[in-house]
């Protein structure tokens, strides 16, 4: 008889337990009150814009393009698709900085004669500046010159090092004649 008491009890004790809470009973012809509106946040007056100097946007356009080159398969000097969008960049960059000019630097690896990587390093330079022309930049923001294999970037004697250096690096000055 405990057994059963014990065993009824536990259940009543379960049964009063449930995992939803219950609903509030509101009768028809009672109207339920609206939810309270927020108050109004207090907005203070927005600043002057921060008017950003051409060498700001121009060092902030230049740390976000920082490192970024133009790449070249060996012994060719043709623009690789990929590297499109990283040129209209720099195109951008240079519209929003109209004071400021681009020298287009063509590098080649180590192997060859100096001759050779001068040549084929300005071919690189050439090809970039003629792909920012044709997407509207004046020849006057551009110019176009080798290092050949003077300046490179990585120094080890194998293709890692040689697919390094076969680039066009963006090199932004302020042009002649602007304050």
């Amino acid at each position: 008889m405990m057994r059963t008491f014990a065993v009824v009890s536990l259940l009543a004790i379960l049964s009063g337990c449930s995992s939803e809470p219950a609903k509030p009973v509101v009768p028809s012809n009672t109207q339920v009150p609206a939810t309270k509106p927020a108050a109004p946040v207090a907005v203070s007056p927005v600043p002057p814009a921060i008017v950003e100097s051409e060498a700001q946007r121009l060092g902030r356009g230049l740390k976000l393009l920082s490192g970024k080159s133009v790449y070249f398969s060996y012994d060719d000097y043709s623009v690789k698709a990929e590297f499109q969008d990283l040129i209209k960049q720099h195109l951008e960059l240079l519209k929003a900085s109209p004071s400021f000019s681009l020298t287009v630097e063509g590098n080649a690896d180590e192997r060859g004669s100096v001759e050779y990587n001068l040549a084929l390093g300005q071919k690189r330079a050439e090809a970039v500046k003629r792909n920012l022309k044709m997407l509207g930049l004046p020849e006057a923001k551009v110019e176009a010159i080798s290092y050949g294999k003077e300046k490179p970037r990585a120094v080890c004697h194998e293709e890692k090092c040689w697919a390094e250096n076969r680039r066009v690096d963006f090199e932004y000055k302020k042009a002649s004649g602007s304050k």
